[in-house]
């Protein structure tokens, strides 16, 4: 895998993380409890159950990229949309347009800046596979396809949370450290990832469309 590909890659699993985190429209029982004081610590099933219940059809965002290739942030903004079964796009309207679209196992990224369109199957790229099948498995409460991907450590309360994840194979490592969500109840306020070769990225999300 190419530094491009790796790149591009990181930036589809986070969109993904994102999006089944808080945009599915199922609606899904939970056997978590939600009755427990807010002074209690939360569990990683507490946290997915919450997300589940705090999904939106769309989210705007706005994402500061940390670089050794940028002298400054990077600034970009956009919206992400989930159509239901599984379409799920992160579309960029800010500096420029990109926009990433995932439809069943294909995976499409378009750029104006670059003059590009570009299909992938999520069959060739078995890392950024096992990331779209764990996040797609949140539909469903299954936190035991989460774990199976990432090391999950959850500290906070309903109030406020943090959900650090950290891939478990050497094929996820090589793409991302850990990825880092902090919220509140059943809402994402941020998203934090951290590359390996130091590079990270921060996205704020906000309710509704894009500005």
């Amino acid at each position: 895998m190419n530094f491009g590909t790796i790149r591009t890659s990181r930036r589809l699993f986070l969109f993904v993380l994102l999006l089944s985190g808080n945009l599915a429209g199922a609606a899904v029982e939970s056997t978590s409890s939600h009755g427990d004081p807010a002074s209690n610590t939360w569990t990683v099933e507490q946290v997915v159950a919450a997300l589940k219940e705090g999904r939106e059809p769309s989210v705007s965002f706005e994402e500061a990229i940390y670089s050794s290739m940028l002298t400054e942030p990077l600034i970009v903004r956009g919206t992400l949309h989930f159509t239901p079964p599984a379409t799920l796009e992160k579309e960029v309207v800010e500096p420029y347009r990109e926009r990433y679209l995932i439809e069943g196992d294909r995976v499409t990224f378009e750029s104006e800046r670059k003059h590009v369109k570009k299909t992938i199957s999520l069959e060739d790229y078995p890392a950024l596979r096992s990331f779209v099948e764990a996040f797609r498995a949140s539909f469903t409460g299954d936190v035991a396809q989460l774990k199976k991907v990432y090391e999950t450590t959850v500290e906070g309360t309903s109030r406020q949370w943090t959900l650090l994840l950290r891939p478990h194979d050497q094929v996820g490592k090589s793409m991302v450290d850990y990825l880092l969500l902090s919220g509140s109840e059943g809402r994402i306020a941020t998203i934090a990832i951290r590359a390996p070769d130091g590079d990270r990225s921060v996205m704020t999300l906000r309710r509704g469309p894009s500005r």
